[in-house]
């Protein structure tokens, strides 16, 4: 088995999609191993005792059974929207410079790291000058590609694998999340496969708990 990488970059093909949830299983999964878990930029948060608390990590924390950590996130916003506009809306700057020495200091302390976009490999962080592909090439992290096979996959998934492609950005793996055996199902992921020629993939089904360890290395290593 080759070494781990020191960080995978989850991206979607859609909103609620199951980036969350897939990162929450690969965190469960490797949890022996010390893994990390880093949502740079988190929208939609809500406020307890007038604390920020990100969605995204505290489900994560709650799956996993783990304690929130204070490097899993850097900036917090509180409107469900794009980084970029949650930004202007309440005036917090995103400065890239902070994201990327977050990610230089919290990757030290981990075997491997799991990176959670917001949002899909375009999406805006700073209007008009800095998006999610930007990033993920400043950080120089293989992509997983979470995406779903039902009705309408293939468009979806396709135009994301073209696109990172076109950027050069190295994709690990594709991750079929939330399967339900239904026949269609099983085509839109042939079809995916033979288009893209990608043949490293995972078949997450609907409501599953764990990925089993040894599977997951195998995807993440290969």
């Amino acid at each position: 088995m080759n070494k781990l990488n020191e960080g995978y970059f989850i991206i979607g093909t859609d909103t609620d999609i199951g980036k969350t949830y897939v990162s929450s299983l690969i965190f469960k999964s490797l949890s022996p191993l010390n893994v990390g878990y880093y949502k740079p930029l988190q929208t939609g948060c809500y406020k307890k005792n007038d604390i920020f608390v990100p969605l995204d990590p505290q489900f994560l924390c709650d799956f996993s059974g783990v304690s929130l950590r204070e490097d899993m996130t850097t900036y917090l916003f509180e409107n469900p929207v794009s980084p970029h506009l949650a930004s202007e809306i309440e005036n917090k700057e995103i400065d890239i410079e902070t994201l990327l020495n977050h990610w230089k200091n919290m990757k030290t302390n981990y075997q491997t790291c799991i990176v959670e976009a917001a949002g899909g490999i375009y999406v805006p962080i700073i209007r008009n000058k800095y998006y999610m592909y930007d990033f993920v090439k400043d950080l120089n992290l293989p992509v997983i590609l979470v995406c779903s096979s039902k009705v309408g996959a293939i468009n979806h998934t396709m135009l994301t694998i073209d696109f990172l492609k076109s950027k050069n950005i190295h994709i690990q793996g594709i991750i079929f999340n939330n399967y339900t055996d239904e026949f269609y199902e099983k085509d839109n992921i042939k079809v995916v496969l033979e288009c893209s020629k990608i043949n490293n993939f995972l078949i997450i089904n609907k409501n599953e708990s764990i990925i089993a360890q040894e599977k997951l290395l195998h995807f993440l290593t290969i």
